[in-house]
């Protein structure tokens, strides 16, 4: 029996087929999913002991060491569940953009084209959101969850001296900085905390700009991978520049511009990386993307990334179209992070 194009189970499929956009921070350090289908998710931040086993004579009993320690703490995934409407006049009467006024569809492939469309933006939406969030962590160390009767912060406790902000002749744009140096020392604390070698740092293509042109480090930009199509900057994807790599303390970090927006809750439009700002991180910490469960008994109240709806009315007839969601990007290892304010 064919599956109807409304079933959660084929819109879902659709989802799935639809090539993902905006989506940089995400593919980048946030590749790994996880459900959960508790109501709250809880991650073990474990700060680790650079200890030595301690020299005893083998006559003797062995030493008794204390055990490694974490903080577990609780956070609460955020919840989304846009919707649309699909009127019978969307599909019966108007010609779609771009179709041919020789060559009109039937309504029926009209509909699965509208329900198409309108999946793709609600997808993007939803896309744009958790990308929000995965950079509002790598940035600020937290995400504000603030919307119609939610208000709470998902703080990862990033330290303070991972959030670094140059003064006076330090900054980037001033002639006598030093670029690198200031990378090397987001480095050596990656490795201190973390334990982790950083190999990537991110800004917008304005902070990056300033970063390679400045004289101190135009000497030291390597572009051997583009040069050699080992790295093609055309595939990565819209707004994401690749601009070769740097070597500092040893450590080889890929560095990328990424450009890309969102509207905030004023209506003003905003960079997903703010001007002047460098993430310097390694992408082979422990950063997941975790699912709660979906609160709608349509569901089964499984915990999984998407579930698509529709239901009808009758009067006036239309078809709502809903989304839901409950993300969590978090950054296990947090301390792999060091977010700097360059100018």
């Amino acid at each position: 029996m064919a599956i109807s194009i409304f079933a959660s189970r084929a819109m879902a499929a659709a989802m799935r087929q639809e090539k993902k956009t905006g989506s940089f921070i995400l593919d980048l350090l946030f590749s790994k999913t996880e459900p959960v289908t508790s109501e709250t998710v809880d991650i073990d931040i474990i700060k680790g002991k650079r200890r030595m086993a301690p020299f005893q004579s083998p006559r003797v009993e062995g030493k008794l060491v204390e055990k490694l320690g974490f903080t577990t703490n609780s956070y609460k995934p955020a919840y989304i569940k846009p919707k649309k409407v699909l009127e019978s006049a969307d599909i019966v009467n108007n010609r779609a953009a771009g179709e041919s006024v020789y060559a009109l569809q039937s309504p029926e492939e009209r509909a699965r084209m509208k329900l198409a469309e309108e999946l793709t933006d609600l997808e993007d939406m939803i896309i744009r959101r958790e990308e929000w969030m995965a950079c509002q962590q790598i940035v600020n160390g937290y995400v504000d969850v603030v919307g119609d009767g939610v208000n709470y912060r998902i703080d990862l406790l990033m330290d303070a001296d991972h959030k670094i902000t140059l003064t006076g002749t330090d900054i980037w744009t001033d002639a006598g900085s030093n670029p690198n140096s200031d990378i090397g020392t987001a480095v050596q604390l990656i490795s201190k905390d973390a334990g982790k070698s950083a190999n990537v740092m991110i800004g917008n293509t304005t902070t990056m700009d300033v970063y390679v042109n400045h004289a101190k480090v135009q000497n030291t930009l390597n572009t051997r991978r583009i040069d050699l199509g080992m790295i093609k900057p055309e595939d990565m994807g819209d707004g994401v520049s690749y601009y070769g790599y740097v070597t500092v303390n040893g450590k080889q970090l890929d560095l990328y511009g990424y450009d890309n927006w969102y509207i905030d809750d004023n209506g003003v439009e905003q960079p997903m990386i703010p001007d002047g700002q460098v993430v310097i991180t390694s992408t082979k910490a422990d950063f997941r993307r975790h699912y709660g469960a979906i609160k709608d008994k349509k569901a089964g109240f499984a915990a999984i990334p998407r579930f698509p709806k529709t239901w009808d009315e009758e009067d006036p007839d239309a078809t709502w179209l809903m989304v839901q969601s409950a993300p969590l990007p978090a950054a296990h290892e947090i301390d792999a992070i060091v977010s700097m304010k360059v100018y």
